[in-house]
């Protein structure tokens, strides 16, 4: 896993890529791409909550921004059999489920800037002809 802090605002952020399946940094392959992986606030799921990946530009990734529903277990998946992602870099914003306003688990509030692909500090690099799989595991310490 890799830990990276984000924003200055007291926030860790657990990325975790798993090579196992597609991985991080391979060379590219043949087959179609596809982007799924779980997200949690404080070892809580997102479930009902999004996830947004929006094309890093400045990093020659084009195209729209694609979203996913956080499902049950905190589980998303970008694209579904008929889709692919396309390969490249991205931006990614995480938001809290509509019931967590104001209730979030452990009286902890949900960081705003997480809500923002320009702001969150999540960066993730889909691998073409994998499934690239991340998890998204939100801890604030301060």
């Amino acid at each position: 896993m890799v830990r990276s802090r984000c924003g200055g605002m007291g926030l860790w952020l657990l990325l975790g890529c798993f090579a196992g399946i597609g991985g991080c940094g391979s060379p590219a392959a043949v087959g179609p791409t596809s982007v799924r992986g779980a997200a949690s606030f404080h070892g809580h799921p997102l479930t009902g909550g999004t996830v947004v990946f929006v094309p890093d530009r400045e990093r020659g990734t084009d195209g729209e921004l694609l979203t996913a529903a956080i499902g049950e277990n905190g589980i998303f998946q970008l694209a579904d059999g008929a889709k692919t992602v396309p390969p490249g870099w991205y931006r990614v914003a995480l938001a809290d489920p509509p019931e967590w306003y104001g209730l979030e688990p452990n009286g902890t509030a949900f960081p705003s800037a997480l809500r923002r692909p320009d702001k969150s500090g999540i960066e993730c690099e889909v691998i073409a002809g994998k499934e690239n799989v991340f998890e998204f595991a939100v801890e604030l310490t301060e």
